[in-house]
């Protein structure tokens, strides 16, 4: 059923996340995060944030997209795992160059992503953690 692997969809997870951490909640303006690292390492500018997310998932063939769309619409409850197949059929209807740029502006990405998996029977469990 799921024709992307897990540990891909991990990476979008953490770089959604991450994002996410640094927009403001309910609008489209940036916010700094604060650091809290021994080292005094700062963030990236979450502008570096939303650029990162946006190369992982050019990465991906668009079959792997697709996928990802697919996936992030059962997290969200659109369509459900029974639906799967209607799910992609209807993710091909968002060209392929705009598929980064939708997925990127969905507000909570990677935590429809995890719901996703987790009804499809898989876990982001370790590989959230860096432990691949």
């Amino acid at each position: 059923m799921l024709q992307i692997a897990v540990e891909k969809v991990c990476d979008v997870i953490i770089n959604s996340l991450a994002l996410n951490a640094t927009v403001e909640e309910g609008g489209d303006e940036f916010t700094e995060v604060p650091d809290i690292s021994d080292d005094l390492e700062f963030a990236p500018p979450p502008e570096d944030r939303y650029l990162e997310l946006r190369r992982v998932i050019e990465k991906f063939n668009e079959e792997e997209r697709l996928n990802l769309v697919a996936l992030a619409w059962v997290g969200r409850g659109t369509f459900s795992v029974d639906e799967w197949d209607e799910a992609l059929e209807e993710a091909k209807d968002i060209s392929g160059s705009r598929v980064a740029e939708y997925l990127v502006n969905m507000g909570q990405l990677g935590d429809y992503l995890e719901i996703g998996l987790s009804e499809l029977g898989f876990s982001s469990e370790g590989f959230e953690t860096g432990m691949r």
